[in-house]
């Protein structure tokens, strides 16, 4: 089953050797970004510690181990992750039907489309309770399998309050035990946390690899597929997201806004400008952002490299963006930078507006060289 997970060979590797040389850590620290397979490795790398199978294909997914690991069933398997504050007892009860439905309703979505995003009535957090609750299970010996298994998702969401209590956790802990944090932000674990762990590096996923994933799957036509690819930024996730939903969308708002930089059409993007004055509207000004830097990459490959040319449907709008300036090489790699400069700032509290208003008045400038 380790083969499901694409582009991190290192890590398998490295978690594969552990298990067949029976040299497993007590505590380890999956960090990278998000979407590239942080807990899905986690889960595989438990069930494969406890599979029952006696081939070397493991985890088998097949037997009575595994299937309850992945029903989240086992009783020596214990996941933690970040929810709104669930009143829950050492033993795992729950007394709030409503919380109680949302705890079920986030397991329920990492058992069948692990890669969406699940939204919770509050905020989130990993709160002392459930450590509180870890501590007690962890001092309990196996019921059935070979090594007791905690995986506490996106750790960098402990409160100090539950941070502390963990790092005491960690200091001895049974030796029939593994635990196994996964974060996109390790500066944000204390120190004495990350100390204690063998840590595990999860990368980016190569767009061709995501591109691969596609093509098998037959779902999408070549076009899709490059620039989901692309956009997803090395997340499977992402990619799995986008290709769902079809959003595509942003891709036809970024052909409108070309147009507009094509024609001189200041009135239109005045209206145009004036969708990104709301919070909301930061996922589809990112992800045209995204198409922007495709697109001039397209275009500094339309002369010599059509092959790796992405929006292959829009030759005869790449070719007219061209032929307005055709010194791609004294422009391109400044407005790329630019373009990732201005995703940056999105990541802060800024005005949407203005950063289209910018974005079109430099794309004027190279294309319409006011």
């Amino acid at each position: 089953m380790f083969k499901n997970i694409l582009g991190q060979d290192k890590a398998i590797s490295i978690l594969t050797r552990a298990i067949e040389n029976d040299k497993l850590a007590n505590s380890y620290l999956f960090f990278g970004p998000d979407g590239v397979g942080k807990y899905t490795t986690a889960l595989y790398f438990g069930m494969a510690i406890n599979c029952l199978s006696r081939q070397e294909k493991i985890p088998c997914g097949i037997c009575p181990s595994c299937k309850k690991f992945l029903s989240f069933t086992h009783p020596d398997f214990l996941f933690v992750f970040a929810s709104p504050k669930l009143d829950i007892s050492v033993d795992g009860e729950i007394k709030s039907n409503k919380m109680l439905d949302e705890y079920n309703g986030y397991i329920e979505n990492k058992m069948t489309t692990p890669w969406k995003e699940y939204s919770f009535s509050s905020g989130k957090g990993i709160r002392i309770e459930s450590v509180r609750m870890l501590e007690h299970r962890i001092n309990l010996t196996p019921n059935e399998g070979i090594f007791k298994i905690y995986i506490i998702e996106d750790a960098d969401q402990m409160t100090t309050q539950a941070s502390n209590a963990f790092l005491k956790t960690l200091e001895e802990p049974p030796a029939d035990t593994i635990i196994i944090l996964t974060t996109s932000k390790p500066n944000s674990l204390l120190p004495t946390i990350i100390s204690r762990c063998q840590q595990i590096p999860f990368r980016s996923i190569p767009k061709h690899v995501i591109e691969q994933r596609f093509a098998e799957n037959r779902f999408l036509d070549e076009v899709e597929a490059k620039i989901y690819a692309r956009i997803a930024n090395g997340s499977m996730a992402k990619a799995l997201c986008l290709a769902e939903e079809g959003r595509l969308q942003s891709r036809d708002q970024t052909i409108d806004l070309l147009k507009m930089v094509i024609n001189g059409n200041d009135v239109g993007f005045i209206d145009f400008s004036m969708q990104f004055r709301s919070a909301k509207s930061q996922s589809t000004l990112v992800e045209i952002i995204s198409h922007l830097i495709i697109w001039i990459s397209d275009i500094s490959y339309f002369q010599n490299y059509p092959q790796e040319i992405i929006n292959m449907d829009k030759t005869d709008m790449l070719e007219t963006l061209y032929r307005l300036n055709p010194a791609v090489d004294e422009y391109a790699s400044a407005f790329v930078v630019f373009l990732e400069e201005m995703l940056q700032r999105l990541d802060g509290h800024v005005n949407q507006q203005l950063i289209i208003i910018e974005i079109f008045n430099r794309l004027i400038k190279i294309f319409q060289r006011r």
